[in-house]
């Protein structure tokens, strides 16, 4: 999984402004990680879901199984 952290540009006075955003990977159900960890996430295109892998099954953001 590939994690891209936002970059945190200081502008003075205790300010911030965040540039970037973090990615997610992104699957389709035939191509889901092979030996994911539990907590891996990610969005099926095919299915136009965000899944989550809790160690034995995926779930979809509605807590249904996938």
């Amino acid at each position: 999984m590939t994690i891209n952290p936002p970059l945190l540009v200081d502008i003075g006075q205790g300010l911030s402004i965040m540039v970037g955003l973090p990615t997610i990977d992104s699957w389709n159900t035939k191509d889901r990680p092979i030996k994911p960890k539990k907590g891996t996430f990610g969005y099926n295109y095919q299915t136009k879901k965000l899944e989550y892998f809790d160690g034995k099954d995926w779930y979809c953001a509605s807590m249904k199984v996938c």
